[in-house]
């Protein structure tokens, strides 16, 4: 049993009175600024010699002068404006590592956070409150209680519509037992998963889950708000609130979706040693164009999301998430004798094997064959 330290991040809503939005929104525009202006200096500089490499302390050195030439800017958080250079820069050089694109200019009418430092306790929980750099205290909505182990180093306030929240960035212990537990696990306390345009997923116990179709249910809802943006003149006041209407309407359509995937994906981490699902490329699945609203289904179902869930939910517990090929015939194959029924069409949901009889439910089928390749895969990696 070993005591180890793992990154985590832990998000609360926070409650900010009208001079601390305020202030937030101008750190917010202060940070944009220096991020597009430091951006244009580096593209200069590259323009004037190719051969150089521009170093970051070389542009950490330039932020005050610039301050002087803006004095606004000393009103907001100073550790802000230097975490935003910071970003600038480690985005320009992943540009010409080739990790990442070129950065781009920020926008004001993109929602965007800043980053900030916890130096010498600058940053803390006093009672239903969090005290803040420039912010003071904030209220905060505190759902879940910290681990006493955990140690944040970096904060980032945010927005996202009409709310703000807070982010902590840090690390804490939790228990790694190691082989012991990687040798425990069970193959047979395990469970398949068969992506299912219908429902979220069929499992190789024969359930399937009702995923709510959270988007298409608010269509209806978002067209209406859509049809009287369109009318309105751009970028006028009531332009910008039913603007901010339509984006609180998808940030809670997402929270809906995001909070019902972590519960499900909860569920199966606490009661399965191993989960096993196809490597599908959902991307390309939302891309064809032989149904238009194949896209919208799938989005709204929010597979991939789901997997990033399962996957480290499982991983926290020692626990593991198997990807079982994707040209893998799962709905092809008899469960019961192996027979592969090779032209079997996406069309047909059932069919019955000729030869030892047995009726399949496609989906239900296929779970049951990507549950044993998934245990072939852990007795016989090899093969």
């Amino acid at each position: 049993m070993l005591n180890k330290k793992v990154k985590r991040t832990y998000r609360f809503r926070i409650y900010p009175n009208p001079s601390q939005k305020e202030l937030i929104e101008k750190t917010f525009g202060c940070c944009r600024q220096v991020y597009n202006d430091f951006l244009s200096m580096c593209i200069e500089s590259y323009k004037a010699d190719k051969n150089r490499t521009i170093n970051k302390y070389e542009l950490m050195k330039l932020l005050p002068e610039y301050k002087e030439t803006f004095p606004y800017l000393k009103e907001v958080d100073s550790i802000a404006l230097q975490q935003t250079v910071i970003h600038l820069f480690d985005a320009y050089m992943n540009f010409f590592r080739h990790n990442a694109e070129f950065p781009k200019f920020k926008k004001k009418k993109n929602d965007y956070g800043y980053t900030t430092m916890n130096n010498n306790n600058s940053i803390r929980f006093i009672r239903d409150d969090i005290q803040i750099p420039k912010l003071g205290r904030v209220k905060v909505k505190a759902h879940r209680h910290l681990p006493e182990s955990f140690k944040f180093t970096m904060v980032s306030v945010s927005r996202q519509g009409k709310y703000y929240y807070v982010s902590l960035l840090g690390e804490e212990e939790y228990f790694d037992y190691g082989e012991y537990i990687k040798e425990s696990l069970d193959p047979n306390n395990s469970i398949g998963l068969d992506f299912s345009l219908s429902h979220l997923f069929v499992d190789s116990n024969g359930n399937h889950l009702d995923m709510p179709t959270y988007y298409q249910d608010s269509l209806t809802k978002l067209a209406k708000e859509q049809r009287k943006l369109s009318h309105m003149k751009k970028d006028s006041t009531h332009y910008q609130k039913q603007l901010m209407r339509i984006k609180n309407l998808h940030e809670h359509i997402a929270n809906q979706r995001k909070d019902f995937l972590h519960k499900v994906s909860r569920k199966l981490a606490n009661t399965y040693d191993y989960v096993f699902v196809e490597n599908l490329d959902l991307k390309e699945m939302s891309e064809r164009k032989t149904d238009s609203k194949l896209g919208i289904s799938i989005f709204d179902l929010g597979y991939g999301t789901f997997l990033q869930y399962l996957s480290y939910k499982l991983n926290w517990l020692n626990k593991k998430l198997i990807k079982v090929n994707k040209y893998f015939p799962s709905s092809q194959l008899c469960s019961c004798c192996n027979y592969r029924k090779s032209d079997l069409t996406l069309a047909q949901r059932s069919w019955v094997c000729p030869i030892c009889g047995f009726k399949h439910d496609r989906d239900y089928n296929a779970a049951i064959n990507i549950k044993k390749e998934g245990i072939r895969m852990i007795l016989n990696p090899s093969n």
